[in-house]
C-alpha cells in the first residue's frame, strides 16, 4: 500500500481530515495535501508513521465491534 492509498484509506475509512492526520503523525498538514496528490515522495519514518495509524485505527475499529458483539450476546 502506498502513501495515497493509505491516506485515502484513513479519510475514508475513518473520515479524518488532512488536519486530523497530520496532527496525528505529527507533521505539518500542507505535507499530508503534497503526499496525498502524490507531489513529494514520502520518508520511510512517515510512512510507517502513516501505516502505524491505520493499523491502530483499523485495530481499535474491530476491537469496538467485537465488544458491541459481546454486548448483545
Amino acid at each position: 500500500m502506498d502513501t495515497q492509498q493509505i491516506i485515502a484509506a484513513l479519510r475514508q475509512e475513518f473520515g479524518l481530515s488532512q488536519t486530523e492526520i497530520a496532527s496525528r503523525v505529527k507533521v505539518p498538514q500542507p505535507r499530508i495535501s503534497r503526499w496525498e496528490n502524490g507531489e513529494v515522495p514520502t520518508a520511510a519514518d512517515d510512512a510507517l508513521a502513516l501505516a502505524r495509524l491505520l493499523d491502530d485505527l483499523r485495530g481499535t475499529a474491530a476491537k469496538d465491534a467485537s465488544g458491541a458483539d459481546q454486548a448483545t450476546a
